[in-house]
């Protein structure tokens, strides 16, 4: 079992190799720099086995990625909703101000 832990950053950088070794290679700091992550198929890996698990790897990835697209927009969502209540608040002072 292979296990390691990195920390990404914005300027992640993915390449894709392909025909006759398809490969990915992931550098989670930016292109060809700290540690890279291989992911390589064994050499009796027939084209349709490669898709099948490119395809796995893709439901994962973009699973994950749905993940945190629903917690930003959820936030962002609260953000929204909490600064049109101070817009509000705002607004009421300023009546109850002005009717004094």
């Amino acid at each position: 079992m292979m296990r390691a832990t990195t920390f990404w950053t914005e300027t992640a950088y993915v390449d894709a190799g392909f025909q006759p070794d398809p490969s990915l290679r992931i550098y989670p700091e930016g292109e060809h720099r700290g540690s890279d992550i291989t992911v390589l198929f064994r050499l009796n890996t027939t084209p349709d086995e490669q898709l099948a698990i490119a395809d796995k790897v893709l439901a994962g990835v973009q699973a994950w990625r749905d993940g945190i697209a629903a917690r930003v927009e959820g936030e962002r969502t609260a953000a929204d909703e909490l600064a049109a209540a101070r817009e509000e608040i705002a607004r009421l002072k300023a009546e109850a101000e002005a009717a004094s």
